[in-house]
């Protein structure tokens, strides 16, 4: 409750008008005149202290804000001390001198302390040095007024006056103006919702024995007739505040201490009473000034001292965040990240980098050192010298040079590098992009180039050919019919192969929706569609549908892969007229997927060919004179059964033949993220390739 009534009353003051700051201030002016006039010790007549010229210092820097608000200010100042000097016994001319000379040193100080300290506001050692600075010369300025006002006066010696006005203005200047500034910052902090932490109850008893310490030691010094003869025994108490007080308190313990000081000197008590009164009040001032600035000073380094603490904890704490942040993000990145030293020992390398490079090559603070065989894409070895690494060491920039990493398992790893050396001779940085998907696509294309232009060039051949034939008008009905069987068994073949291609392609990039499928209802439309085709001069086989599981699949490519495979079966089985198709279905006992069989009694696979039937544009040697092909038809099945989250094997079955065994999801849930599902249950209709 405490600090919310405390915020309210900062919040009430910080939104006072103009108007009401200019009154509030010029109480203020009266009340620090009228004191300052009732502290007489010497002969002068002049005060031994003047807290006026701190309170008008901080009106006119609060003023200063604009024109207007410090025309109002000097001008409402000179009447006020006027009248208060007049009022206090001084004479018309004294009077006058001090309010104009007030007035005077008030613009200055302002001006040069807006001008100085553009932050207006009192944070540092450096900061409370300036505002000295700023009143010693603003004071001067005041204090040839009162020279003047002396010599109209009639004083014999009228620059006496100067050193007096000087010190006692540049002490209350200082003093009361680098509190009030300390004071408005908290309060406008805490108007911003910046409340301090609460004090924890052994604090609290520490500043209670430090009021009491001062006190007494205070009283002690100087508050008795008999007091001790030295005056500096208070300044441990000041040195106290200044180290564990926060600035504004330790200011307003200087001001309190300083306070006592005064009372007791005027009271006629203390060690300064053993002085001149002139000797008395300059001592008296010059200490309250020491053990005041002793307290700010200390406060003010020990502040400056926090929030250097509390920065580098917060530039830590953002480093270490920016760190994460650097670390998560060039970790997830499909590009190798390393960096190595000048010595070649690794500094930093990305998950990438490692899956890539080897988990074997360094670990950070280690020798990086190859783990792999390096050569160029034509197979020439690279050597340490050629290392993109070594160069960026030498200060050599290398862009996108391809390298070839041939690992001890006999994997090959396809990278382009960039490599840069780091400022300050301080290591290199290496990107590396794995272009290994990149070469596959491109060997891919030139074989898929290849077999295109031989395949489509085959049956185009054969179309030139034949229509030359046909436009003979003695070509016997028998060879014509021939021809233009031929023509279609050319055309079919040519839409098969444009066919492939474009499934080839989509199983890939298309986007699939899933429906629930009845397999043995798609596989009979099939097979219904294959055995009544004309042309195609297929043995006579012996189909077997046992497939009473669904598969949850994009329909279309379902059909597509179904279509490949019991095609394969018939174009690959026996050819006498007793081939045999089985397909089948059944859960899988280990993830509960549906694995699709198709078997037939055919030729087989090679055993050397099990794992590379599923590549593009592969074809098995003892498959070549039985049947034509692009050798895309079961890459395209790979691919259909992994879009699905599925997989394809094959196997070599002792009766002869194979057996293909997809594996696809057999509920919804089992669908990958990505693939809605459409309808709850569908047949896909079975067309004409």
């Amino acid at each position: 409750m405490g600090d919310r009534r405390m915020q309210v009353v900062a919040r009430t003051l910080v939104s006072l008008p103009p108007v009401s700051l200019h009154a509030l201030f010029a109480l203020l002016l009266a009340a620090a005149a009228i004191f300052g006039r009732h502290t007489n010790l010497e002969s002068s007549g002049l005060a031994l202290v003047w807290p006026a010229a701190g309170i008008n210092f901080l009106w006119g820097l609060w003023a200063s804000r604009t024109r207007r608000d410090l025309a109002v200010a000097l001008t409402a100042t000179l009447p006020l001390l006027a009248v208060v000097n007049l009022a206090t016994g001084l004479s018309p001319a004294l009077a006058l001198a001090v309010a104009v000379g007030s007035m005077a040193q008030t613009a200055v100080a302002a001006s040069l302390f807006r001008r100085l300290v553009p932050g207006v506001t009192v944070r540092s050692v450096g900061d409370y040095l300036r505002l000295g600075g700023v009143a010693v010369a603003a004071c001067s300025v005041g204090a040839l007024f009162i020279v003047a006002g002396s010599a109209l006066d009639g004083m014999a010696e009228p620059l006496a006056a100067f050193i007096p006005w000087l010190v006692r203005h540049a002490v209350s200047l200082t003093a009361l103006g680098s509190l009030g500034i300390v004071l408005a910052s908290n309060l406008r902090a805490r108007a911003d919702g910046d409340v301090p932490p609460p004090l924890t109850g052994a604090r609290r008893a520490e500043y209670a024995l430090l009021v009491l310490v001062s006190v007494v030691l205070y009283t002690a010094t100087f508050g008795t007739a008999a007091a001790l003869p030295i005056a500096y025994i208070t300044i441990p108490a000041h040195m106290w505040a200044g180290l564990r007080l926060r600035a504004g308190w330790a200011m307003l313990h200087g001001l309190l201490s300083g306070a006592f000081l005064v009372f007791f000197t005027l009271a006629g008590l203390g060690p300064f009473q053993e002085l001149g009164p002139m000797t008395g009040a300059y001592v008296a001032q010059s200490f309250m000034f020491i053990a005041f600035s002793l307290s700010a000073v200390l406060a003010l380094s020990m502040d400056e001292r926090r929030r250097l603490i509390a920065s580098l904890y917060r530039a830590t704490e953002e480093a270490r965040t920016a760190a994460e942040l650097r670390d998560l993000v060039i970790g997830r990145m499909n590009d190798g990240v390393l960096v190595a030293g000048p010595d070649r020992r690794l500094i930093f390398q990305n998950g990438a980098s490692e899956r890539w490079l080897g988990p074997g090559t360094a670990r950070p603070g280690e020798i990086w050192r190859r783990d792999y065989e390096v050569t160029t894409p034509r197979g020439e070895p690279v050597t340490d010298e050629d290392n993109p690494l070594t160069l960026a060491l030498q200060g050599i920039v290398t862009e996108r040079m391809d390298i070839d990493l041939t690992h001890r398992t006999g994997e090959v790893t396809h990278l382009s590098v960039d490599a840069v050396p780091l400022p300050g001779g301080r290591g290199a940085v290496l990107v590396m992009r794995n272009v290994t998907g990149e070469r596959l696509y491109q060997r891919d294309l030139g074989r898929f180039a290849s077999v295109v232009a031989h395949d489509l060039l085959t049956p185009l051949t054969v179309f030139d050919g034949w229509l030359e034939l046909l436009e003979d008008p003695d070509l016997p009905p028998a060879e014509r019919q021939a021809s233009i069987e031929r023509l279609q068994r050319a055309s079919l073949r040519m839409r098969t192969l444009i066919r492939n291609l474009l499934a080839y392609s989509l199983a890939k990039e298309e986007r699939l929706t899933a429906s629930r499928i009845d397999v043995g209802g798609l596989v009979e439309g099939i097979i219904d569609l294959r055995t009544a085709l004309p042309g195609t001069q297929l043995p006579d086989v012996a189909f077997t549908v046992d497939a009473p599981d669904p598969v949850y699949a994009d329909e279309r490519l379902f059909l597509q892969l179904m279509e490949n495979l019991v095609g394969n079966a018939m174009k690959y089985g026996r050819t006498d007229g007793t081939g045999e198709v089985t397909v089948t279905t059944g859960p899988d006992a280990s993830t509960g997927q549906t694995l699709v069989h198709v078997r037939d009694n055919g030729i087989g696979v090679p055993e050397g060919d099990l794992e590379r039937v599923f590549e593009e544009f592969h074809r098995s040697e003892n498959g070549l004179g039985q049947a034509t092909g692009t050798g895309l038809g079961l890459a395209i099945c790979r691919r259909i059964a992994e879009a699905h989250g599925g997989s394809i094997s094959v196997r070599n079955v002792e009766e002869g033949g194979a057996e293909f065994t997809v594996s696809l999801p057999g509920s919804p849930e089992q669908l990958p993220e990505g693939i809605p599902l459409v309808s709850a249950e569908h047949t896909p209709r079975v067309s004409a390739p």
